[in-house]
């Protein structure tokens, strides 16, 4: 599904000033250390108690926010949004805890934790050296190919091994893909690009990609 977050490659977003010349701190604000800690303590919890949420379900419910609120919020704000609304998914918290800005009990414990299921991998089709594209309609509510890459043409660099293809594992199926190193020529992504040698190479599973 394409959405707000895959702005790769897109024009009109002028360029990322640099806000603060003094680049030491980890963090601008005491309050988004506070957000990424308790993110990762919750994070950790999720997973190690096998409730079969995933990063990436956790990527697919920030890329549901509305455009305006994605290009709009600063990237803690999104990281806040987003553990709310996995905590009420988990069955953690309700939604009026949060309008009430407290838990109504002490206990802790989960609706309905769903485990995440193995299927059996896929292998791969493709080696190094082998001409590729990229495939251009994607079906999935969730996936790492990029936009900018749809329906071009590539070659596989090299062959990276099995890794959770990040579709299916937003849904809580883990099934291992073969991942590649593809490059692409600048010229066939852009067209300003006509006149250069350089190259973009970019990890992408094989069900990603078509031969050529």
């Amino acid at each position: 599904m394409d959405t707000v977050h895959d702005l790769g490659g897109r024009q009109g977003f002028r360029p990322i000033p640099n806000v603060a010349e003094d680049d030491s701190p980890l963090f601008s604000d005491e309050w988004k250390a506070r957000t990424w800690a308790i993110a990762m303590m919750s994070m950790k919890k999720l997973t190690t108690d096998r409730t079969g949420w995933t990063l990436d379900w956790y990527r697919h419910v920030l890329e549901r926010l509305p455009p305006d609120a994605y290009l709009g919020l600063d990237y803690f704000e999104k990281w806040i949004l987003a553990m709310m609304v996995t905590s009420v998914d988990e069955g953690v918290a309700g939604v009026q805890e949060f309008f009430d800005g407290r838990a109504s009990s002490r206990t802790f414990e989960y609706e309905a934790p769903r485990p995440a299921v193995e299927v059996s991998p896929i292998g791969a089709r493709f080696k190094a050296g082998d001409k590729i594209v990229a495939r251009r309609d994607v079906a999935t509510m969730h996936t790492r190919l990029a936009g900018y890459v749809r329906g071009r043409p590539g070659v596989v660099d090299s062959v990276n091994g099995p890794q959770p293809l990040p579709d299916e594992k937003a849904v809580g199926t883990i099934r291992r893909e073969q991942t590649y190193v593809v490059r692409f020529r600048m010229s066939d992504l852009w067209p300003e690009a006509g006149d250069s040698a350089d190259s973009l190479r970019i990890d992408m599973w094989d069900s990603y990609l078509e031969p050529a």
